[in-house]
Order: structure tokens, then C-alpha cells, then sequence
């Protein structure tokens, strides 16, 4: 081996050793935090207030995971429904609105199309009290289906607007084509068009899941300790109540709350990723 091949092999060699540490010193960055908070939940509540520094619960206990099952259970339900119901009304109304959008004429698009993009920009905030009040009046205040509109305000606007580009991209002559088969307008949106944006609408059906899922402002303010609490609010009175936090419970309630929206982002992240890409 001439000096020169030996100078670059022992480069390379170097190169990847570097690599390698510093991609563990990465994971290791994002994982130990994780890691640590996943043993709290297993320590019991005088190890919390100990001098000593210690990653592993010195008498663990399962009692912090058995006390968080127990009061979220109804909550982690009502975040469910919640959640599930919001996805589905959304995509009956984004769907359609960003394929209109997208790929049809109509006077005054251009106009509609502002609006949207001026609701992006709104402050959320200053419709809370207006959507109480009216909400209380319809009879829709402390219900699920009360949040299912609600969410709209925050899902609909920002998902159209990422849709519609999907389906402006998509081939021109695609529903053509489709209907020299004998399709008609409608089975070809069916049977071609919605297909094909697959990925685009599964990324818009797990963002409008997470934004309900997440929800702290509105489900706060929308639902009462009778009604359907979902579960982000139970996990913020248990942060809040007491004269001492119980951080055995505070970090299984976090990491029970976390478990679905992880499961399905692992689920969808191909597609998430498919989505952006045409975007």
C-alpha cells in the first residue's frame, strides 16, 4: 500500500469513527431524556424528593402506572372520540374543498382562496369566548360534537391550504381519461383522484387526529368536569392540583397520553413523507 492510500484509508477510517461517535452522542441526546422520564414512572414518590441522584428506581413500583389507567381512563375515551370524530368531519369538509380548490373554476375563487389564508393567520384565541356563548345557546357547549366543529376553525383553513396544492399537481387529463372509460365526474374523483392522493390525505387525517388529541385551550374551555373532559385536560389538573406534584404520576399520565399519537405517526410516516414531497 503506496503513502498515499494509506494517508486516505486512515481519513476514511477517521471520518467514520467521528460519524459514529457523533451520531451517538445525537441519539443519545433524544433517547436518555425519554429513557429517564420512562423510569420515573416506576419510582415511587419519596425516591422523588431524595438527595441522591439515580436513572434506576431503587424499590420500583407499578402503582404510579395503575393510578394513571385509572384516572384517565374515561378521558383517554372522550380524547378518543374526540379525536376520531374531528378527523372524519374534517375530511368530509377538506377533501371536497381543496379538490374544488385545486382543480375547478368558479367565480370568485381567487377571493375564497384569500379568506382561507386570512383564517391561517387569525388568532385563534379571540374566538373562544363568541364560540361559548354560542355554542351554550345551540346547546352544543360540554359535548362532543361541540368539538368536533369547534376544531374545524384550526384544522380546516391550514389543511385545505396544503391539499389543494396536492391536487393542483396532480395531471390534468387524469379525470379525462377516466371518463373515456365511462367513468362520470364523480366516480372518477372516487376511483382516480382520491387514490392518487392518498398520501396527501392521510397526512391531512393524522394532523387534524393530532390537533384534537393535543387540544388543551378548547377542550379546557368548551367541556366541565361533567362533561367530556378529554384527557390532556385531566393531565393538567393533575400537574396543577395539590400542594405537592406527584411526578411518578404526572410522567405515566404523559407517557400514556403520548402512546397513540406515536403508534400512528409510525403508521403514517411513509405517507407523511410521500405527502410533502409533492407538496
Amino acid at each position: 500500500m503506496s503513502v498515499r492510500d494509506r494517508v486516505g484509508f486512515e481519513s476514511d477510517g477517521f471520518y467514520k469513527f467521528a460519524t459514529g461517535v457523533l451520531t451517538l452522542f445525537l441519539v443519545s441526546i433524544s433517547v436518555f431524556p425519554i429513557l429517564y422520564t420512562f423510569l420515573m414512572t416506576f419510582r415511587p414518590a419519596n425516591e422523588f424528593y431524595s438527595n441522591d441522584v439515580q436513572l434506576f428506581p431503587t424499590n420500583p413500583t407499578l402503582d404510579n402506572w395503575t393510578f394513571a389507567f385509572a384516572e384517565l381512563g374515561d378521558a383517554l375515551v372522550n380524547s378518543f372520540l374526540i379525536a376520531t370524530g374531528t378527523t372524519l368531519l374534517s375530511l368530509l369538509i377538506i377533501v371536497p374543498g381543496a379538490y374544488v380548490f385545486g382543480r375547478k373554476q368558479f367565480p370568485g375563487k381567487k377571493y375564497f382562496f384569500y379568506i382561507i389564508i386570512v383564517a391561517l393567520m387569525f388568532p385563534y384565541i379571540l374566538l373562544i369566548v363568541p364560540i361559548s356563548d354560542f355554542w351554550f345557546t345551540l346547546g352544543l357547549y360540554d359535548t362532543i360534537p361541540g368539538l368536533w366543529i369547534s376544531y374545524q376553525l384550526f384544522v380546516a383553513p391550514f389543511a385545505i391550504w396544503i391539499l389543494r396544492d396536492y391536487f393542483a399537481k396532480l395531471p390534468r387529463n387524469i379525470e379525462e381519461s377516466a371518463q373515456i372509460y365511462g367513468c362520470t365526474q364523480f366516480t372518477a374523483f372516487i376511483r382516480v383522484i382520491l387514490p392518487m392522493a392518498g398520501p396527501a390525505i392521510v397526512a391531512i387525517a393524522f394532523l387534524s387526529f393530532l390537533t384534537a388529541w393535543n387540544d388543551f385551550l378548547m377542550s379546557s374551555i368548551l367541556t366541565t368536569g361533567t362533561g367530556p373532559r378529554p384527557a390532556v385536560v385531566e393531565l393538567f389538573i393533575t400537574v396543577a392540583g395539590g400542594d405537592t406534584s406527584d411526578w411518578g404520576l404526572i410522567t405515566a399520565e404523559t407517557l400514556i397520553i403520548g402512546i397513540p399519537p406515536t403508534v400512528l405517526y409510525l403508521w403514517a410516516r411513509q405517507y407523511l413523507s410521500e405527502s410533502f414531497e409533492m407538496t
